[in-house]
C-alpha cells in the first residue's frame, strides 16, 4: 500500500501585496433601474459559493485548527486516560492499532508523533467505521515531493457534505503533512479564473493532485500522481478519513 510520507515541519511567511485603489468614474445622477432574473442571482450565489470554497483551501490551517480547538482539550486528556485504562464504552472510546481514539462532540480524537510533538487529531470518523473503504491502485512516488498539493473541486457541486470532506481535507493537508493546499477545480469556470485546471485525467504538468468526486459509490483510487476520493453525503467524508489515517499510520 502506497504512502504519503510527512515532511518535518517549518515556519512559513506570507506577504501581503497593496493594490492600487483607482478613482471610480463618474456617475450619471440619473437612476437606471435594472432587473435581475432568480437565475441571475442563483448563478452569482454559486459562483460566490465556489470562491468561499477555493480560498477556505488556503486558510484552512487556520480557520479548521481554531474550529477543533473549541473542543475542551483538557476532557480530551482525561477521556484517553480512562480509555486506556478501559473504563468506556465503546461508543466512547476505544484503542485501535495502538491508537486512543475518544468521541468529544461528535468527533473522534487521537494523539499522534509528528514532527517531534505531540499532535492532537480530530476526525468525523473513528477507524472502525471506515474500514470497508477500500483502495486500490497505486501512487507514482513523485506524489511525495515539493511543497504544494493541488486539491480540485468540481465547480459545478453544490452539497454541504462536499464541502464538509473539503474542509476535513485541507485542514489534515496543512496540520499533518506540512504540505500546502492549493485549490483548484476540475473544469473552467467563472469563478475559476485563475485557478489551475486540474485532475485525475487532466494533468498535464504532472502534478501531485487529490480530487473530490461525488459519487454514490465510496472508495479511494490512486492512479500515478493523483488520488481520487470518492463518494455522497457523510460517506465521501468516510473516505477522506480512510486516506488521512493510512497517511497518519494508524491504518494500512
Amino acid at each position: 500500500m502506497d504512502e504519503v510520507k510527512v515532511k518535518k515541519a517549518r515556519k512559513k511567511g506570507s506577504s501581503v501585496t497593496a493594490v492600487p485603489v483607482e478613482k471610480p468614474a463618474e456617475v450619471s445622477t440619473e437612476i437606471v433601474e435594472e432587473t435581475i432574473s432568480s437565475k441571475d442571482w442563483k448563478t452569482l450565489l454559486m459562483v460566490l459559493g465556489i470562491i468561499i470554497l477555493l480560498i477556505a483551501i488556503s486558510f484552512a490551517g487556520v480557520w479548521g485548527y481554531n474550529k477543533y480547538k473549541a473542543a475542551s482539550i483538557l476532557s480530551v486528556d482525561e477521556l484517553h486516560q480512562k480509555n486506556l485504562a478501559g473504563d468506556l464504552d465503546e461508543e466512547e472510546g476505544y484503542v485501535y492499532n495502538g491508537y486512543s481514539f475518544v468521541k468529544v462532540e461528535g468527533l473522534w480524537w487521537t494523539e499522534l508523533n509528528k514532527f517531534g510533538t505531540r499532535l492532537k487529531i480530530p476526525l468525523h470518523f473513528g477507524p472502525k467505521e471506515v474500514e470497508n473503504i477500500s483502495i486500490q491502485g497505486t501512487l507514482d512516488p513523485a506524489f511525495n515531493d515539493g511543497e504544494q498539493l493541488f486539491l480540485s473541486i468540481n465547480p459545478d457541486v453544490r452539497d454541504k457534505y462536499y464541502t464538509l470532506a473539503l474542509s476535513e481535507l485541507s485542514f489534515n493537508i496543512v496540520k499533518g503533512l506540512d504540505r500546502e493546499p492549493v485549490g483548484s477545480c476540475t473544469a473552467e469556470n467563472w469563478a475559476c479564473e485563475n485557478r489551475t485546471i486540474i485532475s485525475c485525467e487532466h494533468n498535464p504538468l504532472n502534478k501531485p493532485v487529490i480530487e473530490l468526486d461525488l459519487n454514490e459509490t465510496p472508495g479511494i483510487t490512486l492512479s500515478g500522481m493523483c488520488i481520487k476520493l470518492s463518494g455522497s453525503g457523510y460517506h465521501l467524508t468516510r473516505a477522506v478519513d480512510r486516506i488521512l489515517y493510512q497517511w497518519y499510520g494508524v491504518m494500512n
